[in-house]
């Protein structure tokens, strides 16, 4: 399935980029922490694929880091990746694609696969065949990183979360307008925790898994396919 420009769109494209960090806990920490763990694993000319990439911000903060790498975009809404395309104009490595995430994956093999706040709008099942198609398409010892919006394990500890989450936008001065809608967008989210995730993965097929950042309801998590 896919989306035309004004069709099914929860954000607005325009002021996307600008809003990320006052309603998102952690934003630096949760993007650098995914940037740093594909660098790390994957060679400078690597082909890296970005599901539900937006406007390409985690797949432009990772083409910095490896300038030679060739990046695939990949997203539902039309408007999100006009920005994309004004990002990377003119970069003939990057390619973008509009498309949903329960389409078929474009042809691999990838060195990465990597996700920014988009998975949780998946159903758990659909989640978890995701990761199948992803562990199928990456390369030997290839990596996926997903940055995520996590559930908590229970009620007690996801109350926890979304006061800290309320706090964190407080501070942050997040106009009340902008913070009214991220809070429907919030009622169509199927977030999984983070145990449930990492399990799927090492079902799927990963070798290793881990979550390498988490400040409560926001984290990171990467899971290597066997080399």
């Amino acid at each position: 399935m896919t989306s035309t420009e004004g069709k099914n769109e929860i954000w607005n494209s325009g002021t996307f980029d600008s809003m990320r960090r006052k309603l998102i806990p952690s934003f630096d920490l949760i993007y650098s922490t995914g940037v740093y763990a594909v660098v790390e694993t994957v060679p400078r000319q690597a082909r890296v694929l970005d599901l539900g990439a937006g406007t390409g911000l985690l797949g432009g903060a990772i083409l910095e880091r490896l300038p030679e790498a060739e990046l695939v975009l990949v997203d539902h809404s039309d408007a999100m990746l006009a920005k994309a395309r004004e990002r990377f104009a003119g970069n003939p490595r990057v390619t973008v694609q509009v498309a949903d995430m329960k389409d078929p994956l474009p042809r691999g093999p990838f060195d990465a696969v990597v996700s920014g706040l988009a998975i949780h709008h998946l159903t758990h099942a659909e989640k978890e065949d995701l990761f199948r198609r992803i562990h199928d398409v990456l390369t030997p010892d290839g990596v996926f990183v997903n940055v995520e919006q996590l559930a908590g394990p229970n009620a007690r500890i996801e109350a926890m979360y979304d006061a800290q989450h309320e706090a964190h936008v407080q501070r942050s001065e997040c106009p009340p307008d902008e913070w009214a809608a991220g809070r429907e967008r919030m009622k169509l989210d199927i977030c999984a925790t983070t145990e449930m995730q990492l399990e799927w993965l090492r079902k799927v097929g990963f070798s290793q898994v881990d979550i390498l950042a988490k400040d409560w309801r926001y984290g990171t998590y990467a899971a290597w396919k066997a080399a």
